[in-house]
This record gives C-alpha cells, sequence and structure tokens, in this order.
C-alpha cells in the first residue's frame, strides 16, 4: 500500500509494470535540450558555501554503496556549520524504506531524515538541493507534463531549491525510462559519474575547504 500511494498506482499497475502503460504524453517543445555540467571541485564549493542543504538519496546511491560517503558529506558539513537534511521518497530504491537502511547503516542520525511531506513546503530555502542517483522521484514531468507515465506521482520537487546538483551516471532515464525536464532547468546542473566516486571526492573536498578556513 505505501508503494501504491507514493507511486499514485493501484496495486495491479505496480506489480504488473504500470508505468508503461499510461497514456502518451501529450507534445510539447520538442526542440534541442541543453543541460549544465559541473566538476567536484565546484560542487563542493557550493555546499560549503550553502546555510541549508537538501540530499536526496535513491537507487544509484544503494547500486553504488554510497551511503557512506554521503553521510561523510553530511557529517563534514554539519560539523562546520552548513545544515544538512535528507529527503527521503517513500518508494525511492527497490522497496520502501530501503534508504532509511542504508543511511542509518551509514551512522546518519534518523534526526537528519526528513520524509517527502515534510521537505516539500521547504523546498525554497534549501541553497543547494544534491540528489544522488535518484531520478522518477524527482521527476517535474509528474506535474508538469500530463499524460506522461508518471503523471500525477508524488515526487520531491527538487526544482524549487535554489540550485539542484544531480549525482547521476548518466543522462539516461530511471525505471519509468522517461526524461527528467529537472535536468534542463537553468538552476540544474550536472555532476555526471560513479556515485561512490563523486561522493569520496566531495567528502574529500569539503574536509579540504573546510579545513582552510
Amino acid at each position: 500500500k505505501i508503494m501504491c500511494d507514493a507511486m499514485n498506482r493501484d496495486i495491479f499497475n505496480v506489480i504488473f509494470g504500470g508505468m508503461n502503460t499510461a497514456a502518451p504524453a501529450k507534445k510539447g517543445d520538442e526542440g534541442p535540450k541543453i543541460h549544465q555540467e559541473t566538476g567536484i571541485a565546484a560542487t563542493a564549493e557550493l555546499i560549503a558555501g550553502s546555510k541549508e542543504v537538501l540530499v536526496v538519496p535513491g537507487y544509484g546511491m544503494a547500486v553504488a554503496r554510497a551511503q557512506g560517503s554521503v553521510g561523510e558529506i553530511a557529517t563534514v558539513c554539519r560539523n562546520n556549520g552548513v545544515n544538512v537534511r535528507f529527503g527521503i521518497h517513500p518508494v525511492a530504491g527497490r522497496m520502501p524504506g530501503q534508504m532509511n537502511v542504508l543511511l542509518a547503516e551509514a551512522g546518519v542520525p534518523h534526526e537528519w531524515v526528513f520524509e517527502m511531506d515534510e521537505v516539500n513546503p521547504e523546498m525554497d530555502k534549501f541553497d543547494c538541493v544534491l540528489i544522488v542517483g535518484a531520478n522518477d522521484i524527482t521527476n517535474s514531468a509528474a506535474q508538469e507534463v500530463e499524460g506522461c507515465p508518471i503523471w500525477g506521482m508524488p515526487v520531491i520537487e527538487v526544482w524549487r531549491g535554489k540550485k539542484v546538483i544531480f549525482c547521476k551516471r548518466t543522462m539516461a532515464g530511471g525505471y519509468a525510462d522517461l526524461d527528467n525536464p529537472v535536468f534542463y532547468k537553468e538552476n540544474t546542473e550536472m555532476l555526471l559519474g560513479d556515485a561512490k566516486k563523486t561522493a569520496d571526492g566531495l567528502a574529500a573536498k569539503l574536509r579540504e575547504r573546510f579545513e582552510q578556513v
């Protein structure tokens, strides 16, 4: 029931792959899409200069086993005055609660972890939103592209943050095999690469940056 509610689908639709059986999306602007890319050093500087940071973990973090490094990013930041919180979608990963378990394994205090319904109302307060290996659960098409496979699905509205950084392996779609319009928004930059290596690099750069202060 948790998955059904979070995906706005009935149980049959969820179990038997209903994500790809929705009506075709309405045609919109099909011109060339341009995304911006960034690097580890620039992202670390952005995070270090922020007051409020939201981290949104997803299946890619689980596959890369990057939760320890992501937890270290949060710890280093919090120890240096940057308030890092985690925003969890009910069905992030491959089962409800998977992200909570992984973060707990990484030693992230539960007081740092918040549910989707808790972070969405405050999204415009975050100076930086760092998405680690998540896609569909942050896809604005759920609200912007009527008739697409995830139309109506509750998502974490990351695009409302002041700056959005997507840490993912490629520009490919997620489980729903659907492009994410957030990738191309003016306040979004893509930090492409393996989540574990990227998180390791960010943690190291942040430690270096704060040691200079």
